[in-house]
Parts: structure tokens; C-alpha cells; sequence
């Protein structure tokens, strides 16, 4: 068939689902276009009809319509559709159901009966493209047949199913239906009356000139090896760390990620080889070194710090960035300081649903979300996406702490209101490019607190370089990540106070004996 019968579950955000919705109301509304169903069918009413179906059906062999005279419409050639795909749908629901008598059983055929009169007389099949039919909302048994029945006359059918219901999974055995996952569940079902009042249609055409281009770009880059700046920007990554020595390290630090081994893309996933890596001890020549923590800082699109801490969540609640609060006026502070308070805090746990997952509309209203809102649509729905990745259990044995609601809504407050150059690591990162990276030179003892650690663990689930410089090999950062996720790399050497500097260009003559006998 050139019809399509799909399944959406889910939504990748809830103003684009919408108006996705708003669009397909708008189109059907035109007379043979289509149907919209959303809720429920209602169930047959004339009880005159009903019985004279019911009348007709005791002298009818079951699974052999298609040579009886039902008439069903005005057309010849859709009653013969609708008596195939009766014989077809009634026999797989024979199979499927419990049907305790042949009452019951002719009362769900006349019910299929009477609702393909009532929708699908005045269709209109000979349009280029067939007529639709929009499903939204939890489905009942009987109407999974006749939305099977719909497909099967040649029909359109999309089941918009945000939540999740797995009604016409169960009886499709013999998957008919394509089941597409758009994203997130929503925990609730919103009415589609209300959807659409939300929903903004926006009706495009594709030019020619941009049909030829998608289609240039279908035989360049399909699976070739060949990659497109930007050619993931709506897909995700899963990261893979990469287990390597020193030489290693600096032999693909500043290699492109399609250069590393292990990397492959599959759909819009991006298996990107990334470092998260410590390196304990220091070179015997301290000049070596330092040359060392100069290429690591100076590869491009990185962010270097001295110092194990990247956020200023903890007691202080202070950031380095102007916040104006939901519950004050317009501040009138310094542009390099300001800070937030514990209500704009915790009022995120507001943004979460009970499993977890991020309700984006509420979350881009939130006084704290307010920087974040100046990047491209696809890379806020990026970094949320890696949030909630972070916050799964299945990512929980990364750290060394528990992570509960709360310790969520502190990441999301240290992410959110992070330092321009975290932020920018982010935006700035094309898949199969230039990997971003983090470098970190600790010259104390002083522990990593769960804050950074947490901030840390979604930077490694993001896909970013990350490596810790520690000439003291001092415990640090296992005391909050777990061992088996940092690839532990030892130099000649502990020291305990290094302060970093330039590499001395002095006595470099002679220093051929040192290098060989260190």
C-alpha cells in the first residue's frame, strides 16, 4: 500500500506537539480530507439500524463479505475496500477476543459496520494523496480494529499516543502499525480541544530547489562516512570513553571525533570516543610537564580551570552571573555578581514529573532558565534531554552519593547558571567534529563536592573531554565518582605544590642526558 498506519508515542516538546496537532485539525477540517477522533468513538445509537444489521448478519457467513451485498457508502469501488478489510480485521479479532457468544460477537461487527458508514461515506480517494485519519488519546479495543479497517481501505492513519497506551500494540501481532518514539511520555493527558488552542499553525511548501538539495544530501552522507557540519544537530550522542595510556592521549586529543576509534553513528545517535581521564603525578622534568598541560588547555574549544570546583550552588547559592529574581525587582548589582535564593532553588523541583523527566514548558518559564532561552532550539532540547539521561537510575552508579530530587534540582540550577564557557562548550559541539573539552588542574587536596560532580557526570554524558590534572595524585574526584568510570593515568612522580607557569626556555642544551635517564 502507499498509505502509512504509524503510532507517535510520546512528544519531543509539547509546544511543537501541539502544533503538529493544530495543523493536522486545520487540514482535515475540509470535507473528504479526512477524520479526527480523539478520546473515544462514541458507540452506535439508532437501534433500528443496529438490529437490521444485526438481522442481515445471521444469514451472512463470517470471512466471506467481500461476495455479499453490503453497501456501506455511496461508492461501489470503497464498499468493496471496506468488504476485504472487514473480512480481514473481523478474523484477526476473532483470534484476539474473548467473544463469549455470537450476540456478542455480531454486536462488535455491526458496531465496525456502523462506524465505517458513519466515517468513511464522502471520502475522497482520488486526490493525489489519500484521505487521513487522526487518532489522539488512549484507545479502546474495538477501535484499534477500526482504525486497522481505515488502513487497510487505503486510508492514512496516524495515532497520536503521548502517553504511552499499549492497547493497539497488544493486538497488532503482526506489526502493521509503525511505532515511532517522538520523546518524552507525558504523565497526564492533555484534552485535544486544548492542544490545539495552544497549537500554532504555521503551513510551508517545499521549494524544488530544496527537494533536490535533501535529496543530494540523502546520497552524499547516507552511510558513506561522510559528514555534514551540523548533520546531527537534532540527534543525541552516547558517549564512549576511551581507555588510553599518555601517548595515546595526545595522539587523539586533537583529533576530530569521526578520527577516533570506536566512533559510528547509527539513526541520529553519535557514538562519540571521549576522555574522562585523570592524570596523577608529574614528568621528571617539570618543564615537559608544564608543555604537557599547555597542549592539553590550548586544543580548540576548550574551558581550563585551576581549581576543582566549576559551580557555586552549595551554601552561598552564588553565581557569577546577573539573575533577576522571580519574587524582586530589577536589580541594579554589579554584572559580576549576583546571586539567587533558596526559593528560586527548590521551586525547580516544580519543573520535574515523578519519573524523573523535565516538563519543558515549565521549565523555559523558570527565573533560573532565563540564559539558556538565548540558544538554538535543538541544543536547549539537547541539554535537557541530557539531564534527564544524567538523572536516570541506569547512570546513578557513576556516582558515589545518592541522588534524589534534590540533588537534581541542584544540578539543573548549577547547569543553568553555569559559567558562559560550560555553556558554550555545549553549543559549539558538532557530533562528529571537534570534541569540546574540559581540563582541570588541581594542585590541592581539596575534594570535588557532589555539585561538580554531578555537573561532571552530565559533561561525560554529553560527550566532553575531560581530564584532571593532579600532580599530588591526591583522592579527589573518587571520593564523589565512582573508580570504574575515570581512566586513571600515572606519571613519574607526585608533587605536592606546583604551582602552574609557563615552560622555562632555559637550559634547554644539555637537557638531552636528563630526558634520557629520567
Amino acid at each position: 500500500m502507499d498509505n502509512y498506519f504509524c503510532e507517535l508515542i510520546g512528544m519531543t516538546s509539547e509546544s511543537s506537539y501541539n502544533d503538529t496537532l493544530a495543523l493536522f485539525n486545520h487540514k482535515l477540517k475540509d470535507d473528504g480530507k479526512g477524520i479526527i477522533l480523539s478520546d473515544t468513538i462514541p458507540k452506535p445509537s439508532d437501534p433500528a439500524l443496529i438490529n437490521s444489521i444485526l438481522q442481515e448478519l445471521t444469514r451472512m457467513r463470517i470471512g466471506n463479505y467481500v461476495n455479499e451485498d453490503i453497501n456501506l457508502t455511496a461508492s461501489a469501488a470503497l464498499n468493496m475496500k471496506l468488504r476485504q478489510a472487514l473480512d480481514q480485521v473481523i478474523a484477526l479479532a476473532i483470534k484476539q477476543e474473548s467473544f463469549g457468544n455470537e450476540t456478542i460477537r455480531n454486536n462488535f461487527i455491526a458496531k465496525l459496520m456502523i462506524w465505517c458508514n458513519l466515517y468513511t461515506d464522502g471520502l475522497d480517494f482520488n486526490q493525489d494523496t489519500p484521505p487521513k485519519c487522526l487518532f489522539y488519546g488512549p484507545l479502546k479495543r474495538h477501535e484499534v480494529y477500526f482504525l486497522m479497517i481505515l488502513s487497510h481501505i487505503g486510508m492514512d492513519v496516524v495515532y497520536f499516543n503521548p502517553t504511552n497506551d499499549n492497547t493497539l500494540r497488544s493486538i497488532d501481532t503482526l506489526g502493521e502499525c509503525q511505532v515511532i518514539t517522538l520523546g518524552n511520555l507525558s504523565p497526564v493527558l492533555i484534552p485535544f480541544e486544548e492542544c490545539i488552542s495552544k497549537g500554532v499553525i504555521v503551513e510551508k511548501v517545499t521549494t524544488y530547489a530544496k527537494k533536490a538539495t535533501n535529496e543530494l544530501e540523502q546520497t552524499l552522507y547516507q552511510d558513506t562516512g561522510i559528514y555534514k557540519p551540523w548533520q546531527f544537530s537534532d540527534g543525541t550522542t552516547r558517549p564512549i570513553i576511551m581507555d588510553s595510556v599518555i601517548e595515546d592521549t595526545l595522539t587523539y586529543w586533537n583529533e576530530e571525533a569521526k578520527l577516533r576509534p570506536g566512533f559510528k553513528t547509527q539513526g541520529k545517535i553519535v557514538y562519540t570516543p571521549a576522555f574522562f581521564t585523570k592524570i596523577n603525578g608529574v614528568y621528571r622534568d617539570i618543564n615537559e610537564y608544564y608543555e604537557l598541560v599547555q597542549k592539553l588547555k590550548s586544543a580548540k574549544n576548550c574551558a581550563f580551570y585551576q581549581t576543582p570546583h566549576l559551580t557555586t550552588v552549595g551554601t552561598s547559592f552564588g553565581q557569577t552571573r546577573t539573575i533577576q529574581y522571580h519574587n524582586m525587582p530589577v536589580q541594579s548589582s554589579s554584572q559580576n555578581l549576583a546571586h539567587f535564593n533558596q526559593q528560586d532553588l527548590y521551586s525547580l523541583a516544580f519543573c520535574l514529573n515523578p519519573d524523573q523527566t523535565i516538563k519543558r514548558d515549565v521549565i523555559k518559564e523558570h527565573i533560573l532558565y532565563k540564559k539558556m532561552l538565548s540558544l538554538r532550539g535543538d541544543v536547549q532540547e539537547f541539554i535537557l534531554s541530557k539531564l534527564e539521561e544524567t538523572f536516570a537510575t541506569s547512570n546513578l552508579a557513576f556516582f558515589n552519593f545518592n541522588v534524589t530530587d534534590k540533588e537534581r534540582v541542584r544540578l539543573m540550577a548549577a547547569l543553568f547558571t553555569a559559567d558562559d564557557r560550560i555553556i558554550n562548550l555545549i553549543d559549539s559541539y558538532d557530533f562528529t567534529s571537534d570534541v569540546p573539552k574540559l581540563v582541570m588542574y588541581i594542585n590541592s587536596r581539596e575534594p570535588f563536592n557532589q555539585d561538580d560532580a554531578m555537573l561532571l557526570g552530565l559533561l561525560r554524558t554529553i560527550g566532553v573531554d575531560v581530564i584532571l590534572l593532579s600532580p599530588n595524585g591526591a583522592n579527589n574526584i573518587e571520593l564523589v565518582i565512582s573508580d570504574k568510570f575515570i581512566n586513571h593515568i600515572k606519571l613519574d612522580e607526585f608533587v605536592h605544590d606546583l604551582p602552574l607557569k609557563a615552560p622555562s626556555k632555559t637550559g634547554k642544551k644539555g637537557s638531552f642526558f636528563s630526558k634520557l635517564f629520567r
